[in-house]
């Protein structure tokens, strides 16, 4: 694992550039603009994965992202009810919701489906009373080891030494070295690759079914298991 210091350390190794030829903050903003990038190339990296609990509030619908967890959450994957009668409440369009709950139909009671729109979770229906709901989903990138030497890079640590290799790539081209510079974009872009691979890949014990998706037991499976031992 690296810190921003490790990586500053890493770049003047191989530049041999000091403090008045590459100034740290110069180099701070290379980390920045390297992480953004390999960061933008997935919405759902595994290292951002990030459960969180919400209780939900009598006849409110909409809950703003930033209220949730510690308000970095940027995307959600699942919401279960965890009462003793709680359900995973299903993902919906906000057309078909807004078509089923409107006027005199808007009744609250149990939420059973949920929607993302401007930044918030909308339940539908909204809810009656208290609900404690668990929430999966991939939270937002943090900044603040770029500016903290104490902290890890916010990302998994095969992606430090890309990171350095981008700041190494930017600091040649101020240095209108253009080959080195392409030697090192290059260095950046392969190790990027190669981590995204082996981060994105399915799970060997779970493999992707082409047009199936991920393997598991269907809901009419599930049925038919519950009607085998009702009443014993």
């Amino acid at each position: 694992m690296s810190t921003v210091a490790d990586l500053v350390a890493l770049v003047r190794d191989i530049t041999d550039l000091d403090e008045a030829d590459l100034p740290t903050s110069l180099l701070r903003t290379y980390f920045r603009d390297g992480y953004d990038r390999l960061i933008n190339l997935e919405r759902r990296w595994p290292f951002f994965e990030t459960s969180v609990s919400l209780e939900t509030v009598p006849e409110q619908r909409d809950y703003p992202m930033s209220t949730i967890g510690d308000g970095n959450l940027r995307e959600i994957t699942s919401i279960v009810d965890t009462s003793m009668a709680g359900n995973r409440l299903h993902l919906v369009s906000i057309d078909d919701a807004e078509r089923v709950w409107n006027a005199s139909l808007d009744a609250p009671s149990r939420p059973l489906y949920f929607v993302e729109w401007g930044n918030a979770i909308k339940l539908y229906p909204k809810p009656e009373t208290v609900y404690p709901l668990s929430i999966r989903g991939y939270r937002k990138p943090t900044y603040t080891w770029l500016t903290n030497d104490a902290l890890q890079v916010d990302c998994d640590e095969r992606l430090h030494t890309a990171i350095a290799y981008y700041a190494i790539s930017q600091a040649y081209k101020r240095q209108e070295d253009n080959e080195m510079s392409m030697v090192y974009k290059q260095s950046f872009d392969e190790a990027v690759a190669l981590a995204r691979r082996d981060l994105m890949r399915p799970p060997s014990h779970r493999p992707m079914v082409y047009n199936g998706g991920s393997p598991g037991m269907t809901e009419r499976y599930w049925l038919q298991q519950l009607g085998r031992t009702l009443g014993q």
